[in-house]
Order: C-alpha cells, then structure tokens, then sequence
C-alpha cells in the first residue's frame, strides 16, 4: 500500500492507496509518530482509494487513534469504500473512530478537536477589565485577576472569586468586551499577552467563583502564533509523561 502525506491549516492527511495489510502497519505507524513529533495530532484518514483492510490493519487505526488523543488530538477517516464500511459498521468501530463520507466534514470535526484548549495547572493569572458600559456600571474600572483554567489557539478560560458579590450575571454575559492580561512563563519569562476578547459564557460554582469561558477578538499575528505554539507544545509534553 502507498501512503500519501500532506499537512494543511493544522491537520496531517494521509491518503491510503490500495490494500492496508499486515505488512503496511509499521510504515503507517511511522507516519502517525513522524505527525505527533511534528507536534500534529489531528489526523485525517483519506480511505477513497483503500480497497482492503484486514484486522491487523483495524487494529493499528485504533492504536493510532489512542496515540493521538494522548497529546489532545483525534483520528477521523473519509470516504470508506463500500467493503470497509461494512467492516467498520460491524464491529462497531464507526462508534469508535468519526467516519464521514466526504472530506470537508471530516475536516471541520477535526478542526473542532481541542478547540476548548489545554489545561493550566497552578496558579497562572489573567487580569481583566471589561471595555463596555453596562459592565462597567458594575465592575469599574478596576483591574481585577483571576486564575487561568485552559488556554486555546482561540480564547482563554479562567476563574474568579466574586468576593464583593458583583452582579456577574452583567459582568459576564455574553458577548460583553473584555480586555485580558497574562503571561505563559513556559513561552516567555516576561512577555505580558494584552488581548481584546468577548466573553462566552460563565458558570457561577461553589457560591463565589465564577468560570469565565472567552474568545479572541483582537490578536496580533505573532501573539496567536505563540499560543498556538504554547498550546502544541503543552499537549505534546503531556502526551509524553502519559506514555
């Protein structure tokens, strides 16, 4: 079997032409490692030209599956031919590995993987200040800071502790501006990311803490290439230790 490899807008493609055997597992294995150590776990199978598939061949689709999300990516395939799709749907293995019946499909879910984010453990800090009047009848202008929980290549989640019993319904609905501030010491020891956003929602939890979930609004072209870079890099350590 040949396997042709291509990487675009974050997702490692790998075409799989004519009979995935026994023999070809070691060969796709290495593609799959080549796109993890290149810090890409988001994998999409094109299977339209595969006309075979035995059950060791199954078998490494899993195990590569397993892989990836290890590092918080994911396996999808596309256009399975009639006798695969036949295979997959019997042993259940649709309801194990997204499959969709063409590319773009497959290329949206894929994009949609991580999307929430990469953890923060400790006690990572984001100021805020909101840059709209009806937060700002509540809040002020006084900066205030809260607790980084998860940071993606699109917004930044963090909690705060409301200890003066704001109205946070206002503080935080929905679409409401709000300026960030926060450093990610594994990218850069001193740099401060001062970033426009827009809230997503917030969970009020435990009485007084409130999760904030945000969205990037204004971001420079070198900024979000460093969180990107910084979201890669945590999954992939991570991914490391859970080996």
């Amino acid at each position: 079997m040949e396997i042709l490899s291509s990487y675009t807008d974050g997702i490692q493609t790998l075409c799989l032409v004519g009979n995935f055997d026994t023999t070809d597992v070691e060969t796709f294995h290495a593609h799959v490692e080549e796109a993890i150590d290149g810090q890409r776990f988001r994998v999409l199978v094109d299977a339209e030209q595969m006309r075979f598939i035995n059950s060791t061949a199954l078998g490494s689709l899993i195990r590569a599956q397993k892989r990836l999300q290890q590092y918080g990516g994911d396996l999808a395939i596309t256009k399975l031919l009639s006798f695969a799709a036949g295979v997959f749907k019997t042993l259940g293995l649709d309801r194990k590995i997204r499959c969709f019946d063409e590319s773009d499909q497959a290329l949206d879910y894929l994009r949609s993987v991580g999307a929430d984010g990469v953890g923060v453990e400790g006690d990572q800090e984001v100021g805020f200040t909101f840059t709209d009047d009806a937060q700002l009848s509540v809040a002020g202008e006084e900066p205030r800071m809260g607790t980084m929980k998860k940071i993606g290549e699109f917004g930044v989640q963090f909690q705060w502790e409301n200890l003066d019993a704001l109205d946070v319904d206002t503080m935080f609905k929905a679409g409401a501006g709000i300026r960030l501030r926060f450093r990610l010491p594994l990218y850069h020891e001193s740099h401060i990311f001062k970033v426009d956003a827009q809230v997503i929602d917030s969970t009020l939890t435990g009485g007084t803490k409130v999760t904030v979930q945000t969205k990037f609004a204004v971001l420079s072209d070198v900024e979000r290439r460093a969180i990107q870079q910084f979201v890669r890099d945590l999954r992939f350590l991570r991914g490391e230790l859970t080996e």
